[in-house]
């Protein structure tokens, strides 16, 4: 490595934090680095990753999509969850200000913080659920433990065949009693608000508010109390899961011919991968742009976090499985359980009901899961903040705060806090929050290694934390990308374009700004050009 490549670089490195914004996003410095690391880590263990699990209504697919899941997460999800940490190492910048190393690129910034946007407004109305279940949970008895008279459809108890069409008690209770749930999808619009959800989803945007009002610094002092209540639930949940009988059915029941039938599997464990490592939405880049100036500080980081977000969603996952196999093992037939969104929430419900002492770990379980959803939305906020840090908007920060947490509660009560509002949220989390990340990601590794210079950005993150990514990242970044747009592009086409045009739309919302950027920067360098040619030409001619 020549002398003068490595100070051009720590000149270009030094010039990218001088102009940078007229003041750093963030005052603070950190006492240790375990402040900031906890910060890291502590954004893979959200709620997410005991809430989204696609396969877990499938018996037959669960044990080999988490195989599938861990495999992707090793090789795709990894170096795309250390790259973007580095890259707010080696600018100190916001998502959409980081892009100054290559301007034609902005544009991934903007779909960053699109996507951000409607993984805030999903992970807001899962924090209204968590609350809601909480408060139900203080009463004399669980009220899911039995089926209502009222319930419709039909509610059957355990220990019976279940009826096609009927459901389980906690299936019932939650689609009736919490939700107020159409039974017949978005056919005749969304239907009414529900009342007492909206009153759950406005205190759930007021306590994000007090949330993200405090700097990031501060925020890292409170992470410590979710992630050690986070860890013992699922500790405590995964140790009596493991009496319940029928707990094993997902591992004898795998099949496991499903990673040949075809490739929706491979892409919907890729699409989670995404989701479950924050990556594709700017929030790594910010937690980078804080990473303290110490040895090794980015390297490890990355791998405890990594190992850290894998233990937590494959042990939440695991243990939805066997609560779901001791469900099946009651009605001795299909539990009609629903895919998406409701699934995870409804085994959790039917789990507390099982063990001794079901309304103090009821209370505690969706307690924990409210906290985690209210934290998680937090640093979604905080992400969308600290892009803008322009002088005018430091000045009124309060108001701006309240602006956006006003507008996702707004739009918020009119959609997902309505009868039809569950069908809106599996919406999002099937399209906006989960495609676009991928193509992402593809953006920001071709920048990065082939228009930025993969060697340039080494060498930046050399400078600013004293550590050289590995050859394994390297070559990460420059083969990946072209994968993961060629499993991007390749499920378009199995893409049912006549029943989801919506979500077609909004992915293509999503991700337009990249190619837009690309093309203004394009004529915009064109004219520069051509204009200098002719003023040259005229001074020739004169």
């Amino acid at each position: 490595m020549s002398e003068s490549l490595s100070s051009h670089t720590k000149t270009l490195t030094e010039s990218t934090d001088s102009v940078a914004t007229d003041e750093p996003l963030i005052q603070d410095r950190w006492t240790n680095n375990i402040s900031y690391r906890q910060l890291v880590i502590s954004s893979c263990i959200g709620i997410v990753q005991v809430w989204w699990h696609p396969y877990v209504h499938d018996l037959k697919r669960l044990v080999p999509f988490l195989f599938i899941y861990n495999v992707l997460s090793v090789f795709l999800a990894y170096p795309a969850f250390y790259l973007e940490l580095a890259l707010g190492v080696a600018t100190r910048k916001g998502v959409l200000n980081c892009w100054d190393m290559a301007p034609l690129a902005r544009g991934i910034g903007i779909a960053m913080l699109v996507t951000c946007t409607f993984t805030a407004l999903s992970l807001g109305a899962v924090s209204a659920w968590c609350l809601a279940l909480v408060v139900h949970s203080i009463h004399s008895f669980l009220p899911w433990l039995h089926c209502a008279a009222s319930a419709h459809p039909p509610c059957a108890a355990r220990h019976r065949p279940l009826p096609k069409g009927s459901e389980t008690p906690a299936q019932s209770f939650f689609f009736n009693f919490v939700l107020n749930l159409k039974r017949d999808g978005l056919q005749g619009g969304l239907g009414n608000v529900v009342s007492e959800l909206t009153i759950y989803y406005v205190i759930s945007w007021v306590l994000v508010y007090f949330v993200s009002c405090k700097r990031i610094y501060s925020y890292s002092k409170l992470v410590l109390f979710k992630d050690l209540m986070a860890f013992f639930v699922l500790v405590s949940c995964a140790a009596g899961v493991v009496r319940l009988k029928g707990s094993s059915r997902m591992f004898y029941e795998s099949d496991w011919s499903v990673l040949y039938d075809g490739v929706q599997i491979w892409r919907d464990a890729l699409e989670y991968c995404f989701v479950q490592m924050v990556l594709s939405q700017g929030t790594l880049i910010m937690l980078g742009s804080y990473c303290p100036r110490q040895k090794h500080a980015l390297a490890n980081t990355s791998i405890f976090a990594f190992t850290v977000s894998k233990l937590s969603c494959t042990a939440s996952a695991l243990t939805l499985g066997a609560a779901h196999g001791a469900l099946h093992r009651d009605y001795d037939n299909n539990t009609n359980i629903w895919k998406e969104s409701s699934s995870s929430i409804i085994l959790w419900a039917d789990y507390v009901t099982r063990i001794p002492g079901s309304q103090f770990w009821s209370i505690l379980l969706f307690f924990t899961f409210f906290v985690l959803s209210i934290s998680s939305t937090g640093l979604i906020v905080q992400t969308i903040m600290s892009t803008f840090t322009g002088r005018l908007v430091r000045k009124i920060t309060w108001a701006f705060l309240i602006l956006i947490c006003v507008l996702f509660c707004f739009i918020g009560i009119i959609t997902i806090c309505t009868q039809g509002g569950l069908y809106i949220l599996n919406f999002l989390m099937m399209w906006p929050v989960s495609k676009p990340r991928t193509p992402i990601a593809a953006f920001v590794a071709i920048v990065i290694t082939y228009i930025y210079g993969q060697t340039t950005f080494c060498e930046d993150v050399y400078f600013a934390v004293g550590e050289y990514p590995c050859v394994f990242l390297r070559v990460c970044w420059a083969l990946t990308p072209f994968a993961l747009l060629i499993i991007f592009v390749s499920g378009m086409a199995s893409w049912p374009l006549a029943d989801v045009a919506a979500g077609w739309v909004l992915v293509i919302v999503t991700l337009v700004s990249v190619a837009l950027y690309i093309i203004l920067y394009l004529l915009f360098k064109f004219r520069v050009r051509v204009s200098k040619l002719s003023i040259k030409t005229t001074k020739y001619l004169t």
